[in-house]
């Protein structure tokens, strides 16, 4: 036979036997619990090699608020070593913030270019040809400024420098509103001298000047930026040109709609409406001079009488900083590059040490969102920090606290992949197979004056990519291992039966 039978007198139980079996059995137990979880688990496995290209172009996720940029000034643009992409729109939302971090909920875009009129085409002479007979909008410097605000009701000021070239365009345009407006006033002022009985030979030419400017339903002027800079640095110019009209003192709007005549007399006229009495108005006088100067047929008659029935005067309130709140995603090339959140007009030329650029990062990723948010719910092994690293900058916020500074992010793109043969991925079903991680710096930079600030993220790719492979034990190994359990707690127990009977004899004796 192979197994030999014990003899009965040999099998007698003992105390020490019965010590020597509990002790057995508690560490087999013990044994099999910690095997049998092993079993169950799962080790990560981290693997490094050259990145293959599948595709040339990686998603870029992104919700950010820009706290003190309007969102119709505000612009997304991409460049890359191989391309770049202007203005993005696509997938890409923009929601208003008021002044006081309130989110609006209407959407708002970026005007096109062919959504205002940058001067009057009705307006065919030059500015030197305007300027032949005088200058009818005044130029202001800080003493004059200060007493037009004081002595006139009603002030329309054109903030300009004279490297602007949309300034440059409107110049005739609004020149051509301040001989409009003195026609205007000389009428009124004849008019009163007839009534009255006044001669010419009873005044002087400084007299009448200082009279049509008096009378004036509006007085046209312009300020200097480049030489009066104290001027539009008190009045918070964030853009040129910009047209800010004050009432009694104060100031009540800035224009923000089509730059002709017409519509410039307009709105005016809806100001005026809103701050003098009915027997008072007096830019009606102005609107008629206009039609005579700018509308040329009946076409352009019935359009502004149109124009004056139904469109709404677009005004800009100068007392609020709105923000914007900017989401959604573009698609980025397989390349370093970098993606900027800068401000932009058609119209206008930015003010660069107005232009603040703080925001608040609320989310930021490269990548698909389903496979991130899959990996962040379903895989609680990866390594400590992991998901952490697939957008660390989220809730950040980066303010700026001196004029001409802005965030350069610097973000480095680690590519990692899970292997199709992983037990996670037969979860998923290949819906995670790739994330991205990212190493973030932000550093505050310095431009020159005369450069306007962006926030700008750069990011670049790493060649290398990281590699996670979930490694289990076969099952024939978890079998071995119990047998193995077995024959080594017999085994041991065995051996210290037996040390224990030969010193327990030996001291008998």
């Amino acid at each position: 036979m192979m197994y030999r039978r014990v003899p009965d007198d040999l099998t007698e139980t003992s105390f020490r036997g019965n010590i020597l079996s509990l002790f057995a059995m508690l560490s087999m137990g013990t044994l099999f619990l910690l095997e049998t979880k092993e079993y169950l688990s799962t080790n990560i496995e981290t693997n490094m090699g050259l990145h293959t290209l599948d595709d040339s172009r990686i998603q870029l996720n992104f919700n950010i608020t820009m706290m003190d940029l309007p969102c119709e000034y505000s612009t997304v643009d991409v460049f890359s070593s191989i391309g770049f992409q202007k203005n993005v729109t696509r997938n890409i939302r923009k929601f208003p913030v008021s002044d006081d971090g309130v989110l609006q909920r209407y959407e708002q875009r970026n005007w096109h270019q062919d959504d205002v009129e940058l001067w009057d085409p009705a307006v065919f002479e030059t500015i030197d040809d305007l300027h032949q007979d005088g200058e009818d909008a005044i130029s202001l410097n800080e003493e004059t400024f200060e007493y037009a605000l004081r002595e006139f009701p009603f002030l329309f000021v054109k903030f300009y420098t004279s490297d602007c070239s949309n300034c440059d365009d409107f110049a005739p345009t609004w020149e051509a509103l301040g001989e409009i407006v003195t026609d205007a006033s000389m009428s009124i002022v004849d008019a009163f001298m007839k009534e009255k009985g006044i001669g010419d030979n009873q005044y002087s030419d400084e007299e009448y000047e200082q009279a049509v400017n008096f009378m004036a339903p509006v007085l046209v002027t312009k300020v200097n930026c480049n030489k009066h800079p104290k001027i539009c640095l008190d009045q918070k110019i964030r853009l040129y040109p910009t047209m800010r009209i004050f009432v009694n003192g104060n100031a009540k709007g800035d224009y923000d709609g089509h730059r002709t005549v017409m519509e410039l007399v307009h709105w005016v006229s809806h100001i005026e409406a809103e701050n003098r009495e009915p027997g008072q108005l007096r830019m009606h006088l102005v609107e008629r001079f206009a039609n005579e100067r700018t509308v040329r047929n009946e076409v352009e008659q019935e359009w502004n009488d149109a124009l004056t029935e139904h469109r709404a005067p677009r005004t800009r309130n100068i007392t609020r900083h709105p923000g914007c709140q900017i989401s959604g995603h573009i698609m980025v090339d397989r390349a370093p590059g970098k993606f900027l959140i800068q401000a932009q007009s058609y119209g206008h030329d930015i003010a660069a040490h107005m232009t603040n650029l703080s925001h608040i990062v609320h989310h930021l990723s490269f990548g698909d969102p389903d496979s991130r948010n899959y990996i962040e719910e379903n895989w609680a092994s990866m390594p400590k920090g992991f998901v952490r690293s697939l957008h660390p900058m989220d809730g950040n916020v980066y303010v700026t606290g001196e004029l001409h500074q802005a965030y350069h992010h610097h973000l480095r793109i680690i590519t990692t992949e899970f292997d199709r043969n992983s037990k996670m991925m037969k979860w998923a079903r290949d819906n995670a197979r790739r994330v991205y991680r990212i190493l973030q710096n932000s550093q505050l930079s310095t431009y020159r004056r005369h450069i306007v600030p962006e926030a700008k993220f750069s990011y670049d790719l790493s060649p290398i990519a990281v590699s996670y492979l979930e490694i289990s034990r076969n099952w024939y190994d978890y079998l071995t291992g119990l047998f193995a359990i077995v024959g080594g707690m017999f085994t041991l127990f065995g051996l210290m039966d037996s040390s224990l009977s030969a010193f327990l004899r030996k001291k008998s004796y």
